[in-house]
């Protein structure tokens, strides 16, 4: 069976991690099962907090064997919280997902079944037909999230019509190399991740699912969104320069474990974005 690795990012979390880690108890090996997926370990990576989730997170560590902790000395960002916890990984696969589970866990069979098919990279969707969104988030932010995506489109060249939404499922043996070349820190990091599957040549998948929004969100109108702008722009701008990697691309990454080890990437012909290049997206 394969193995899967949880991936949560969490910054002042306090009052989730609760429901969070019931829902990991009463659900995750179950659902891990439904998806053909062994759950190896569960990783949270603490980005700076400043209220109690620190505390809660060592206490929740005493009580799994596999629940592991990374934590920030300050706030770095989402995007850097992800790509700490996704390259400490030991899955054959890594989920993505933000603590409020916001999209619920019963919905890695989907994407599972996407990856499957044979894609690299299953993200999930609010923005298909068939996405099912049962509480939606006030106006304003989903003006800015579908204002985010237009400037995805308009500089990019790529369809994608939802990099935003917190569920992603990864096969890590293509795709830890994405990881060791995103720059992004901030919210944007996911547009970073889908523009270099495609300058890579793997496979991306949209897929339709299930959200709810919870009105806690980090994302702040002014600051976050200006932020990401910025970053989209850097995005599109490095998108357009050629990926040279000679030999063999070698990172020294600290796991969770404590241990130092090589994280290595092939060296293999990697293409420039080209301006009409569209994803593979067959979630609908």
């Amino acid at each position: 069976m394969e193995t899967l690795s949880i991936v949560v990012p969490a910054f002042n979390e306090a009052s989730r991690l609760p429901n969070l880690f019931r829902a990991l108890e009463d659900d995750v090996d179950l659902v891990g099962a439904d998806a053909g997926f062994h759950v190896v370990d569960i990783i949270v990576v603490d980005d700076g907090s400043t209220d109690r989730t620190p505390q809660i997170l060592e206490a929740a560590k005493e009580d799994s064997p596999r629940f592991h902790v990374i934590r920030f000395d300050r706030n770095r960002g989402k995007g850097a919280a992800v790509r700490a916890g996704v390259r400490a990984a030991r899955g054959t696969h890594a989920l993505v997902t933000d603590a409020d589970l916001s999209t619920p866990l019963s919905e890695l069979a989907r994407l599972a079944n996407v990856l499957r098919s044979g894609h690299d990279v299953a993200i999930g969707s609010r923005g298909l037909p068939s996405s099912r969104i049962v509480v939606h988030q006030p106006v304003y932010r989903e003006l800015m999230g579908k204002a985010f995506n237009v400037l995805l489109r308009r500089l990019t060249g790529l369809s994608y019509r939802d990099t935003q939404c917190g569920f992603k499922l990864f096969a890590l043996g293509k795709t830890r190399v994405l990881f060791d070349l995103q720059r992004v820190e901030g919210f944007a990091f996911d547009a970073e991740l889908c523009v270099n599957v495609n300058r890579l040549g793997l496979r991306l998948a949209e897929v339709p699912v299930t959200w709810v929004d919870n009105r806690e969100s980090k994302v702040r109108l002014l600051g976050s969104s200006g932020r990401m702008a910025l970053d989209l722009l850097l995005i599109a701008w490095r998108a357009r320069r050629p990926l040279e990697r000679a030999g063999v691309a070698s990172a020294r990454v600290e796991n969770v474990y404590g241990e130092r080890e090589a994280v290595t990437t092939p060296t293999r012909q990697v293409p420039t974005l080209e301006k009409d290049a569209q994803p593979d997206s067959r979630g609908d």
